[in-house]
């Protein structure tokens, strides 16, 4: 049997079947299981996870549905999808107290190996789960990953998730901020999943609860986490927009509900001491290392900003990218780290958004600088939060010392179609570090290490269908060494369109890759829904640039008052 850990600590804050018949435990597999005795009695609605996996231990997730207080449940681990191969047997208390969630970390696993696992109750036995652990230290074997964010539930279908869920190479699903948005449903995207969907708004623990009950609800979310395991980073809509801008943000009570239930419904554990800490590394094997980073908890206010990782885990990132021996580092980014700037304000470029790394340039220059300085190479930012596809070349002193992909956003609105299509050229006239940029699509990206280079798949579909199959966009290969965004590699670009529609191309998997579609005929209910979302684009966009121009502006005060008060 496997070693169980779990404490106290861990419970305080952790915490319908699907559809697809293989996704339930059968009467075989029922029969394997053991006794009911030491259970409670309950249901399992809410799906099954796994998390932080590495070479020997993986964190499991479950939530029982019940009536009493304080209840359990068991937790089986097999090393075969028929359950006979049992590797871990343990009974997991859950109460009231943590939304009666399940958490347990098993150890004692092999390394690069798939592991199955189900949760019993009394009465009831939950979907069976697959999971992989990481490879060795010393493994060579290629690391698949797959990161996404913003994927705001009214705002249409996560078709994105069922395209991950199927992929049997993936090693890692990180979510990278933005798993569940504060709203209610429609103000913020659209109603994309009709008329008669129901999403209330969340400001307190028990609404938090809910907003993510809801979203695990969701039929390709929920089988991405019962076949993967992933790890999360939220950003600021876990709690509520922009949160940490001063103007005022929420109370610490709301923030920490938000927390707590995040903490709740992902299969992660507390660190001792440091009950809501995030930011930590995952080591798979020699090509790759992830670190991932908390851009949320432990900012300050201001503009600039004067913090905006924090001191501690800025050293802490610092000391690991330089101490890391492995091929790639690949930084779990929320916030886009490039800058970006979109008109021009007298001799300045204004930026589009002071809540990401722009608005806090001193921390940006500390951490480019320390890559440059250090001489470490293959630094990759794997990048959420800004509803774009964008491949960047990480500038420092005038030469590219690392490099970013942004993968989008799983259904948040982004450009519409003829911003994006006319403002594409004008961004990349005024960024010239912004090798790729695209706008107007949705769904995540692949990252995919060997020894030799980085391979990156922004992948997209059309999210106002159920289940839509995904394509490519555009696919990277970044050679080890290069520390530099390939300008050749990319495919099917923006740029690349002709009357609405994309170019054919071949994909990274030999298959013709399918054009874009034209737009939707006038009068039509997809018309309507374009023009809705390209008002919420357009709105967004001017938001944006508000703060842009009300940032520049207190800077110019700040500046003229520093004069008048150094010449006195």
């Amino acid at each position: 049997m496997s070693r169980i850990s779990i404490t106290r600590r861990e419970l305080v804050v952790a915490g319908s079947s699907l559809a697809a018949g293989l996704a339930l435990t059968t009467d075989a597999h029922a029969r394997l299981l053991p006794t009911t005795r030491g259970v409670g009695r309950g249901r399992f609605l809410d799906g099954v996870a796994s998390g932080e996996p590495t070479p020997d231990a993986v964190t499991f997730w479950g939530r029982l549905t019940t009536d009493q207080p304080r209840s359990a449940a068991r937790l089986i681990v097999a090393a075969d999808p028929g359950l006979n191969q049992v590797v871990a047997n343990v009974v997991v208390p859950t109460s009231s107290g943590v939304d009666h969630t399940l958490k347990a970390r098993v150890g004692g696993l092999k390394p690069s190996a798939h592991y199955w696992y189900v949760w019993q109750s009394q009465t009831e036995t939950s979907p069976v789960g697959r999971t992989k652990t990481a490879p060795p230290a010393d493994s060579d074997v290629p690391v698949s990953i797959a990161y996404s964010s913003c994927q705001n539930y009214g705002a249409g279908y996560f078709s994105a998730h069922s395209d991950a869920a199927v992929r049997d190479d993936l090693d890692l699903v990180a979510f990278l901020g933005d798993y569940t948005y504060e709203y209610s449903y429609g103000e913020y995207g659209g109603k994309g999943r009709g008329p008669n969907a129901i999403d209330p708004a969340s400001t307190d623990l028990t609404s938090y609860r809910n907003k993510l009950r809801l979203y695990r609800a969701d039929a390709p979310l929920r089988e991405l986490h019962r076949l993967h395991p992933v790890v999360h980073v939220w950003d600021d809509h876990e709690v509520a927009d922009n949160y940490t801008d001063g103007a005022p943000s929420p109370s610490d009570l709301q923030r920490n509900a938000g927390y707590r239930a995040s903490f709740e419904w992902l299969p992660r554990l507390a660190f001792q001491n440091d009950r809501f800490r995030l930011y930590r590394s995952l080591r798979y094997g020699r090509n790759a290392e992830v670190f991932i980073t908390d851009q949320r908890q432990y900012r300050t206010t201001g503009d600039p900003g004067t913090a905006f990782l924090g001191r501690t885990q800025m050293d802490w990132l610092k000391k690991g990218l330089k101490g890391s021996d492995a091929t790639f580092k690949l930084v779990g980014n929320p916030d886009m780290i490039a800058p970006l700037g979109l008109s021009p304000l007298g001799a300045t470029l204004a930026t589009v958004n002071s809540d990401q790394w722009d608005g806090y340039p001193q921390e940006r220059a500390e951490l480019l600088g320390h890559i440059a300085t250090q001489g470490i190479s293959d630094v990759v930012f794997l990048t959420g939060d800004i509803h774009l596809y964008m491949a960047n070349d990480l500038l420092f002193d005038g030469r590219s010392v690392a490099t970013e992909y942004i993968g989008g956003s799983v259904t948040s609105p982004g450009f519409p179609d003829l911003v994006n299509a006319l403002g594409t050229p004008a961004i990349r006239a005024l960024n010239t570090h912004i090798k790729y940029f695209e706008g107007a699509q949705h769904g995540y990206a692949l990252a995919k290490v060997t020894k030799d280079a980085l391979s990156i798949d922004f992948r997209v579909n059309d999210i106002t269908k159920k289940d839509a199959p995904s394509r490519t966009l555009a696919s990277f290969v970044q050679p080890r060494g290069t520390n530099a965004i390939p300008q050749q590699s990319a495919v099917a670009t923006t740029a690349s369109r002709t009357s609405a529609r994309e170019t054919v191309v071949d994909g990274p998997d030999g298959r013709r890759v399918d054009p874009v579609p034209a737009a939707a005929p006038k009068g039509t209910a997809l018309a309507q829904r374009q023009r809705r979302l390209a008002t919420v684009a357009d709105r967004d966009l001017q938001r944006r640039e508000r703060i842009a121009e009300q940032a520049a502006k207190r800077r110019t005060r700040r500046h003229a008052l520093t004069t008048r008060r150094a010449g006195r």
